[in-house]
């Protein structure tokens, strides 16, 4: 449905971006022209006197009706990071490579910007995957993702075993180099590189994706997203370490336990009516049907 006009946006530009400096820019005008207030965070160009700043951290803070996301989809995934909760939708301008999370072409700013200030636009929210690590009884980490949790050895001399249950059930005893467990908007991402299947986020899933199986037979697994993905570090396994969404989190143990389950809160994504899932599926894997 149809939302209300934009009056303030925070704005956050990637760093090392080359086209994201000259999109920002353009936005820039775009939001003085029709009178917008706008936090820009993490600039790495000059803006104009009297333009407010800020950092990343300061991004739940923001008083704002959308955040824009200027980069690519790591950078998209930081912002939800940061932006948990606060139930603010993300809108990504593209000026990375594939982006499938930031969906807006670089060269649509000036199209689709008056129609989303305008309030033509539509919110599609994304599960996302909380993770606790817990260690001789002690809860010690606890995190979010909206694409994936990794764990995978740190070094390239073992495989590593895994012991896997999903709400409470065995599953398997994985050897591999890791083990991804991902949500349907993270399907296309680290899990489609490593052969994994690709999911609607419509869809209401968990993805397991052990990552180059020693077990020919172990394949990637799609179960409900209310199961509870339980994962026991076994004694004698080389070195661990867990990620969420690409960013290291903990150096892992023999004996450490890890949950993951569906977030409370999903990720907001602010998208324009005509831009469906399947559009951008096809888009982006240039998928054009068959010749013959």
């Amino acid at each position: 449905m149809a939302r209300k006009k934009i009056r303030q946006v925070a704005v956050l530009v990637s760093k090392g971006k080359e086209d994201a400096a000259a999109v920002a820019a353009e936005l820039d005008k775009l939001l003085r022209h029709y009178r917008i207030g706008a936090t820009w965070l993490e600039q790495e160009y000059v803006m104009d006197e009297g333009t407010v700043g800020g950092s990343l951290g300061d991004l739940r803070k923001v008083r704002a009706d959308l955040v824009i996301v200027i980069g690519g989809d790591g950078t998209l995934l930081r912002a939800a990071r940061r932006t948990q909760g606060a139930r603010v939708p993300l809108l990504g301008i593209n000026a990375g490579m594939l982006g499938f999370l930031t969906s807006l072409p670089a060269d649509g700013v000036a199209r689709a910007i008056p129609r989303i200030l305008n309030g033509e636009y539509v919110i599609v929210e994304r599960m996302a995957l909380t993770v606790s690590v817990a260690r001789a009884g002690r809860v010690l980490y606890q995190g979010w993702a909206l694409n994936e949790g990794v764990v995978a050895r740190s070094d390239h001399s073992h495989i590593v075993r895994l012991e896997v249950r999903v709400s409470g059930e065995y599953l398997t005893d994985y050897l591999c180099d890791g083990l991804l467990i991902a949500t349907p908007t993270g399907s296309t991402a680290y899990s489609l590189s490593a052969g994994g299947p690709i999911v609607s986020p419509a869809a209401d899933a968990i993805i397991l994706n052990p990552l180059c199986a020693h077990t020919l037979t172990n394949r990637p697994l799609i179960v409900g997203a209310d199961h509870v993905i339980s994962v026991n570090i076994p004694a004698n396994n080389a070195p661990l370490t867990l990620e969420t969404d690409g960013i290291g989190c903990v150096k892992l143990q023999s004996g450490d336990q890890l949950e993951f389950r569906r977030a409370r809160q999903p990720a907001r994504l602010a998208v324009l009516p005509e831009t469906g899932f399947y559009s951008v599926l096809r888009q982006k894997l240039r998928w054009s049907g068959s010749n013959i």
